[in-house]
C-alpha cells in the first residue's frame, strides 16, 4: 500500500473529519461554558449589590444553553452520567423559568 492509499483510506474512514478542529471546537465549548457562568455570576453579583434583585432570564439562558448541550452529548455517546447532568441542568432551568415567570408577573422581586 503506499502512502497516497493509506492517506485516502484514513480520509474514507474519517469522514474527512479535521480531529484537530473537533478537539479546538470542543474545548472552546468547554471555556465558552464557563465564561457563561462568570458572566451571569458577575451580572447577578452587580444586579443584586445595585438593584436588590436577581433577575433569573440570565440563569435561564445559561442553563438553557447547558442542559441543550448535555441532552445532545447524552444523545450521541449514549453514557449515564451526560444524561444526570442534563437533567440536573434541566431541573434548575425549569426552576429558573418559574421564578422568571413570576417576575414577569410582578408575583416576586
Amino acid at each position: 500500500m503506499t502512502k497516497e492509499e493509506i492517506l485516502e483510506k484514513s480520509r474514507n474512514e474519517n469522514q474527512n473529519k479535521d480531529y484537530a478542529d473537533l478537539e479546538a471546537q470542543s474545548k472552546g465549548a468547554l471555556v465558552a461554558y464557563y465564561a457563561g457562568f462568570v458572566f451571569c455570576s458577575i451580572c447577578a453579583v452587580l444586579e443584586l449589590i445595585f438593584k436588590r434583585t436577581v433577575n433569573a432570564g440570565v440563569w435561564v439562558i445559561l442553563f438553557g444553553m447547558l442542559s441543550t448541550a448535555f441532552l445532545v452529548k447524552y444523545i450521541r455517546l449514549q453514557k449515564k452520567h451526560e444524561l444526570f447532568v442534563f437533567l440536573a441542568y434541566l431541573f434548575v432551568f425549569c426552576f429558573n423559568v418559574v421564578l422568571f415567570l413570576l417576575q414577569l408577573m410582578g408575583k416576586i422581586n
